[in-house]
């Protein structure tokens, strides 16, 4: 064999050789890790969030928990509104009992000591619906922060006017303001002790010159035990289905609205 050929065939060896042990290295190679991918839920919860902000609206503080309204909360209102107006007999030589009229609906009612620490007392305008509102807000101001960075980046806008650009509000403009959230007395005459579960919002902007959007759930009247029962679990699922109510009903707010 000449040396040209020795070399060749030493050279085919080796490749060979090289060849048949790279699987086995391969194999003693630690491998790599895949990446793992972020789950969109992880990159939802990290990405920023627009909340509404809960107010009082018309009401006094005592709306954050749920009260009860009962048929002596009417009683004790009238006898205050007639001695009220007696006195203004007196002082200025008129009577006007009834002139101001009200609803029970409109009496503050009690908050039930059992349920004081108890989140199902709490107005689901603060929870379950605030969420539910701030999921459809964040959607609203991602948008407006996605046109407004598309702008920004072409009309002459320094750095810092275009990172301000693409920020997402915190907080909406648009409030979400407080309804009823109580459980009121049906009959004002009797001892039947049925009572409804009345919610409602409002969602609205300050300054705004429509009125604001309103929401309004009312149960049907109910016994008192049957609400008291099985740890309120009749509560529970009332309150369930005023949050879908208003959800449903507040999130199909045109955009310009929030």
């Amino acid at each position: 064999m000449t040396f040209k050929k020795q070399l060749h065939a030493a050279f085919t060896c080796g490749m060979v050789l090289a060849i048949g042990g790279f699987p086995a290295h391969a194999a003693d190679a630690p491998a790599t890790p895949p990446l793992s991918p972020v789950a969109p839920a992880a990159q939802d919860a990290a990405a920023p969030q627009t909340r509404l902000r809960f107010t009082r609206g018309v009401y006094k503080p005592g709306i954050e928990r749920l009260r009860v309204v009962r048929r002596e909360d009417t009683g004790n209102h009238v006898a205050t509104q007639v001695a009220l107006n007696v006195a203004t007999t007196l002082i200025a030589g008129r009577l006007a009992i009834g002139a101001q009229g009200f609803s029970k609906d409109d009496l503050g009612g009690v908050m039930l000591e059992e349920q004081k620490d108890d989140p199902l007392a709490v107005n689901p305008g603060i929870t379950e619906l605030n969420d539910a509102l701030s999921k459809v807000a964040t959607d609203i101001y991602r948008k407006r922060a996605e046109a407004a960075y598309a702008t920004a980046l072409t009309d002459g806008s320094t750095p810092e006017e275009i990172e301000e650009a693409r920020k997402v509000q915190k907080e909406a403009d648009t409030p979400l303001n407080s309804g009823p959230w109580h459980l009121v007395y049906e009959n004002l005459a009797g001892t039947d002790e049925l009572f409804r579960l009345k919610f409602g919002a409002e969602l609205g902007r300050p300054g705004f010159m429509r009125p604001p959007l309103e929401c309004f759930y009312q149960s049907e009247p109910v016994a008192w035990t049957q609400w008291k029962a099985d740890n309120w679990q009749r509560l529970r699922e009332e309150r369930a289905k005023a949050v879908a109510r208003c959800t449903e009903t507040l999130a199909a707010a045109p955009e310009k609205r929030w």
